[in-house]
């Protein structure tokens, strides 16, 4: 319907009956709603047949585009189109396609929201329960550098995944594999706090706001911006690999200091 014209010129025809374009008669537009057209002249622009069908006779010549919805299309030898003919059925085929569509739509957009509402919800409830325990998580990585966080994260990230491959392909390393994807989410969660906290506390607005305000801040600027096709995702997967980077090297700390 965007080929449409918005505004059709006087000589245009609306019809909400059957409609006949007579020989040798000229029109800029056809619009019937609700009944069939009969063209048999010229129309120099477009025809748009809504709930009815078309008959485009031998004698008709149409230079525009033809938009037939919920109808039929009979067109004589010898009849000239300039453009486009599009004939849109609305049989059971065509609406069951349409639903499931819809569906299909409707769930990716529920399953979206869902995971948005968990990106900012999981961070602030890590630092509401963590209290003093992520505070200091938090300020440990504050002073690391960013391609070493970086780097540690990619370097988990392909291990995780090798191990993956590897519990996979048997069926007795399947509960493993479902232990090591829940302790990279676990580490992606936690890691994502201490970065939705960086974005939040950077923001002048919240410099004397409670640590979970500047963690609720950040989470919902990451999220928003997460959501941004491509651009969002590509961003979203760094996210988590400064995550696992950060979960790493705590990790590795927490081992040196013990040996």
């Amino acid at each position: 319907m965007i080929l449409v014209p918005g505004v059709a010129s006087a000589s245009s025809i609306f019809e909400h009956q059957n409609t006949t374009v007579p020989v040798e008669q000229t029109v800029d537009d056809v619009y019937v709603v609700g009944g069939d057209a009969d063209v048999l002249g010229h129309v120099k622009g477009v025809i748009v047949v809504i709930n009815g069908s078309l008959h485009i006779g031998s004698t008709a010549k149409i230079d525009g585009v033809v938009v037939v919805i919920g109808g039929e299309v009979n067109q004589d030898p010898g009849a000239v189109l300039g453009d486009d003919l599009y004939d849109i059925s609305l049989d059971n085929a065509t609406q069951n396609s349409l639903l499931l569509g819809s569906g299909i739509v409707a769930g990716l957009w529920v399953v979206q929201l869902a995971a948005s509402l968990l990106l900012i919800l999981v961070p602030v409830l890590i630092r509401l329960l963590g209290k003093k325990k992520i505070a200091s998580f938090t300020e440990r990585f504050q002073s690391v550098p960013t391609g070493r966080l970086l780097s540690a994260g990619f370097l988990s990230g392909i291990a995780i995944a090798a191990l993956s491959l590897l519990l996979l392909v048997t069926v007795v390393g399947i509960p493993v594999l479902i232990l090591v994807l829940l302790a990279a989410i676990i580490a992606v969660a936690l890691g994502l706090t201490v970065i939705s906290y960086w974005i939040g506390e950077r923001i002048k607005w919240s410099e004397t706001r409670p640590d979970w305000l500047k963690v609720l801040i950040g989470a919902a600027l990451l999220a928003a911006f997460s959501n941004i096709p491509i651009i969002g995702w590509l961003l979203f997967l760094m996210a988590a690999m400064f995550s696992l980077g950060i979960c790493t090297l705590w990790i590795a700390g927490m081992r040196k200091r013990k040996a």
